[in-house]
């Protein structure tokens, strides 16, 4: 399967944006930009991994905002909903913006995605602005659940071997018949600290989340595990730019 024709189905195009990271990330982005802005200005945001736009949308009236998605359709259904959209694999191609042209940059569950999250990264931090924010979230490899799942012989969650569905799940998640969301690469909370450090970026704040686990018992124990943000289903980090890299 290509990777167009993978991200173009529905259940991709609008995964998380009502999921409690999403809630979290919107806090985050709105006080920074409230902060950030000025009266005779406001600050540009950019939504990586966009998909129908309903997320970064709700920021037009504060903010200048952006997005950019893989997917053809989820540009199309961005750009309807209002939002300046642009279509880039942003693995491999550079993003249609100057240098230094944001304010804000959100990549919300969009890194474990990527072929080559290096180019992305540094095309993130090229049109970041000096002193300007990232926010990122992805799922956690080290988080508590998958911790227990390894020890079990299980497949970690958010890891995936096929394009086609899940493998190697406890009986009660397969039933459910997920399918993969084409997740290729996973972070513990140490990785993605020292990652976004490489590439000029300083970590501001570390929280974690818990994830939609379909059981109310697991529910309540990954909203505990969610506070402790090396053990959470979910990392969220705010960094800021500190300085260029060629």
């Amino acid at each position: 399967m290509k990777i167009d024709s993978f991200y173009e189905r529905s259940e991709v195009i609008h995964e998380v944006v009502e999921s409690e990271r999403s809630e979290i990330c919107f806090d985050l982005i709105n006080n920074l930009a409230s902060k950030e802005t000025s009266h005779a200005t406001k600050s540009k945001v950019l939504d990586v991994g966009c998909g129908d736009g309903s997320f970064i949308i709700k920021l037009e009236k504060k903010c200048r905002i952006f997005g950019v998605d893989v997917s053809s359709r989820a540009v199309e259904m961005a750009k309807e909903a209002g939002l300046s959209a642009y279509k880039s694999d942003v693995s491999q191609e550079k993003l249609p913006f100057e240098n230094e042209y944001f304010d804000l940059v959100y990549m919300g569950d969009v890194i474990e995605h990527l072929i080559n999250p290096d180019f992305a990264i540094n095309e993130v931090a090229r049109v970041t602005k000096l002193n300007g924010f990232l926010i990122i979230s992805t799922p956690n490899l080290a988080s508590w659940l998958n911790r227990m799942l390894l020890v079990l012989g299980f497949q970690p969650l958010s890891s995936e071997v096929s394009t086609i569905r899940d493998f190697g799940r406890p009986g009660t998640h397969r039933e459910r018949n997920y399918l993969p969301v084409g997740h290729l690469r996973l972070f513990t909370l140490l990785a993605l600290k020292e990652f976004l450090a490489y590439y000029g970026f300083r970590i501001v704040e570390v929280r974690g989340s818990g994830c939609e686990l379909h059981s109310k018992m697991l529910d309540i124990i990954d909203n505990i595990f969610g506070q402790i943000p090396a053990l959470a289903s979910i990392i969220i980090i705010v960094a800021r730019k500190d300085s260029s890299r060629s």
